[in-house]
């Protein structure tokens, strides 16, 4: 654990020890950004006097093992985060209070293909977050390159060391994103466009927050990110612009109670408020910049170039995304990225650079055993460690010490069979140079 983490959840424990001596404390455990709780903070003060908001900020990836360490009683009243992966998570672990099934009527049951509230009654979808690509307009524009549409585009050789994104094991939001792209793709050309685009990255950020922040100041020209964080900083005066790639996911972000809160009464009346009409209206506040899960709210939308396309969005996003099937791999996939990519990113970026090289050179000379050549080091470099007939398997793992320890040695596993791949296929592309006619 890193002295960042425990600094964090120390600073959560405290928060979650203090007792307010002028009316009721109110604690919400949180991922999303300290700038948009704090809208919120003000927002639901302001309508309960007396009442203290508190916010436990951390990556939504350590969601369950924080809350299981903390004894009933002593949790946090109310959990609020992006990615419905972790909620089905809570769920699984018992750590969630039932909320009821009984919907708000201003709510519909469905927006789309998207069921907003859980089925089992035990989260409610409190907004919708749409995934895809912000970029530095004057940093692409000065380097000629054109603006990404898709997925796809963040692979081109274009985007060689421009392209930031973090990892899905420390960010929720980036593992739905990938997610999205494996469940599109499918697992073995999935991977092999996750692989190209992180070995374009020039950072492998340490948390989500990291890639508007780098996009937004210049030092990266493109990032993969959730929606209203592009557009929250392209609000903010940067020179940014955001778009739903191509094909997108759109997810439901969701709000629950915690079971074992130290204010459970005090957590439902927060939760109440976020899908009241005026909670529901704070989400258009340019600020934040999110999709409202109450039609209703949009009837006084003002900035149509930001929320004009939601119908298209939706009609474009994945239809077939099981959150479900995320849930059940998030470990298997955040291992697999970290094995492959985050622990050995400088190597994978060197031989993408020595790939783009020597595709450059055949171009001016071509060579039939040169060409074939790469094409075998590419398959070593962009194909996962397993194939998808091991998934089932892989997803019985359990949180028990022999299941946790039979993963860690799978990871040894993949960790050492990218280093022998990154190797033979350094390896094939010197060969494949030296054929090369000067």
């Amino acid at each position: 654990m890193t002295r960042r983490l425990l600094r964090c959840l120390a600073f959560g424990i405290a928060l979650l020890g203090a007792i307010s001596a002028h009316g009721e404390v109110i604690t919400v455990a949180s991922s999303l950004p300290k700038d948009f709780l704090a809208i919120y903070k003000r927002a639901i003060e302001a309508q309960y006097p007396g009442t203290r908001i508190q916010y436990v900020n951390f990556p939504a990836t350590h969601t369950t093992s924080f809350l299981r360490d903390r004894a009933p009683g002593n949790r946090p009243d109310v959990f609020w985060g992006s990615a419905p992966d972790i909620f089905l998570m809570l769920r699984r672990h018992d750590l969630l209070e039932f909320l009821g099934k009984a919907d708000d009527p201003g709510i519909p049951e469905y927006i789309g293909h998207l069921r907003i509230n859980d089925e089992n009654g035990y989260f409610k979808g409190q907004a919708l977050s749409g995934y895809g690509v912000m970029w530095n307009v004057r940093y692409l524009k000065a380097r000629g390159i054109r603006p990404p549409g898709n997925w796809q585009d963040l692979a081109h050789a274009a985007y060689f060391g421009h392209v930031v994104m973090s990892s899905p094991s420390r960010s929720s939001t980036t593992h739905l994103m990938i997610e999205a792209i494996l469940q599109d793709k499918g697992w073995q050309d999935g991977w092999s466009l996750i692989l190209r685009i992180a070995a374009n990255c020039g950072l492998i950020s340490e948390r989500s927050a990291g890639v508007p922040s780098t996009v937004s100041n210049g030092r990266f020209g493109a990032g993969l990110v959730v929606d209203f964080l592009g557009l929250s900083a392209r609000h903010a005066g940067n020179p940014v612009a955001f778009t739903y790639a191509r094909p997108t996911v759109v997810s439901v972000a969701n709000i629950a109670l915690i079971k074992g809160a130290r204010n459970p009464s005090g957590g439902k009346r927060f939760i109440d408020f976020t899908l009241s009409a005026a909670g529901q209206a704070l989400l258009l506040h340019p600020e934040i910049g999110r999709l409202p899960v109450r039609p209703a709210s949009y009837a006084s939308l003002k900035d149509s170039e930001t929320y004009s396309q939601i119908d298209d969005v939706l009609a474009q996003s994945i239809a077939e995304y099981d959150p479900e099937v995320s849930e059940t791999r998030y470990r298997i996939v955040g291992a697999i990225f970290d094995q492959l990519i985050t622990y050995r990113h400088q190597e994978l970026v060197d031989l993408n650079r020595l790939l783009l090289q020597t595709q450059q050179a055949l171009a001016r000379h071509p060579n039939p055993l040169a060409e074939a050549l790469v094409e075998k080091a590419q398959a070593l470099v962009f194909s996962p460690p397993i194939s998808e007939k091991r998934i089932p398997e892989l997803q019985k793992i359990s949180d028990t010490p022999v299941d946790i320890a039979r993963l860690a040695s799978y990871e040894a596993e993949w960790g050492r069979l990218a280093k022998t791949r990154y190797t033979e296929a350094r390896l094939l592309i010197e060969q494949a140079q030296s054929r090369i006619r000067p």
